[in-house]
């Protein structure tokens, strides 16, 4: 086994010959090699130190190697597990390659077989801490962003929709399409509103909601909003917090509080799949599902970087096969009539 790295391997076994012989083929590839007898103690080695990749025995006496691996996966989530087993274990290691083990090594095996296995775990391993940094860097700009929306609404004194604007302006500075589709939402809205004949104050909350209702969205970095691609499942994750990131901000706002409470639950959903709480219709307030329809209209019929526009006829006809699950019917109806009047 040519040297290559001197990434850390954790080789699991209770038999010493074997043992012995996996560390003295992976010291020789250029590896920092530990040994562990058992499942108790490789995982205290684990915990003390987490290798880049744990070869381990499945059948040891006491714990096995299942269980090894599944406390791996909670305890150093980084490490790639791979799987030593005998003939009459291959159901097991199979079923391992389900609960995240990444290969598994049937024995008697050779240098090159287990150096190739090693060589796959590393890969897994480097790819994990890479997306592990990314996440890090992610969450530390969303928080850095956060502080600066926070303290651009300390600043101002937002007391009248004049202020509104004034607030919208400012932190749209940098994003001029965000600023427009925010009125053209706050408009839908509202004849939506109308149409449904609310009240004052519910029409107030309403316009005033529909406005901000993508104002957590700049706490998001732009690598992830303007990523020219399908996000990934963390990324997905790290986008649906905006809701809950805007209301917050503007809750402290006296003058916004009532749009505040629209603004966290604008992105839910009727079927309880949307977020950030997975609400269900019977909690969610009109002015919310009102903003739900006028959003998704105006994104559907403007280009966004990963896609092109689709006409208004379609984007009702979207509309109409999404009503009851993803919008509410009797907005959608309502606001069909209100587009079509237009």
């Amino acid at each position: 086994m040519e040297p290559v790295t001197n990434a850390s391997i954790l080789v699991v076994d209770d038999e010493v010959g074997i043992r012995e012989l996996i560390a003295r083929w992976l010291v020789a590839g250029g590896y920092d090699v530990r040994t562990a007898a058992s499942a108790d103690e490789a995982l205290g080695r684990v915990r003390a130190d987490a290798p880049a990749v744990a070869v381990c025995d499945i059948r040891m006496p006491g714990r096995d190697g299942l269980w090894l691996a599944q406390h791996i996966r909670q305890d150093a989530p980084e490490t790639a597990v791979i799987m030593a087993t005998g003939v009459q274990d291959i159901g097991s290691a199979v079923t391992s390659l389900r609960q995240g083990v990444i290969d598994y090594l049937t024995k008697p095996f050779g240098r090159d077989r287990l150096r190739d296995s090693v060589l796959r775990g590393i890969e897994w391993h480097r790819a994990a801490r890479d997306s592990r940094r990314w996440r890090e860097a992610l969450e530390e700009e969303v928080e850095a962003r956060r502080q600066r929306l926070g303290a651009a609404l300390a600043a101002l004194t937002i007391d009248c929709d004049q202020a509104l604007d004034g607030l919208l302006t400012a932190v749209t500075l940098s994003d001029r399409d965000l600023y427009l589709h925010a009125y053209r939402v706050a408009a839908l809205a509202s004849s939506v509103g109308r149409a449904m004949q609310l009240g004052g104050e519910d029409m107030a909350a309403l316009e005033r909601a529909a406005l901000l209702h993508d104002v957590g969205k700049l706490a998001m970095p732009e690598a992830v909003l303007r990523k020219p691609a399908p996000l990934t499942a963390e990324e997905q994750q790290l986008v649906r917090r905006h809701p809950q990131i805007g209301a917050d901000l503007l809750a402290g706002v006296p003058y916004l509080k009532p749009a505040a409470a629209l603004v966290r639950v604008a992105q839910e959903r009727p079927d309880g799949l949307g977020y950030p709480h997975g609400a269900r219709a019977a909690t969610l307030p009109i002015g919310a599902r009102i903003i739900a329809v006028a959003d998704a209209f105006d994104a559907m019929t403007r280009p966004r970087v990963f896609r092109d526009a689709i006409t208004p006829r379609d984007a009702l006809l979207e509309l109409e096969r999404c009503a009851g699950t993803q919008f509410d019917p009797a907005v959608v109806d309502a606001f069909k009539t209100v587009v079509q009047r237009q």
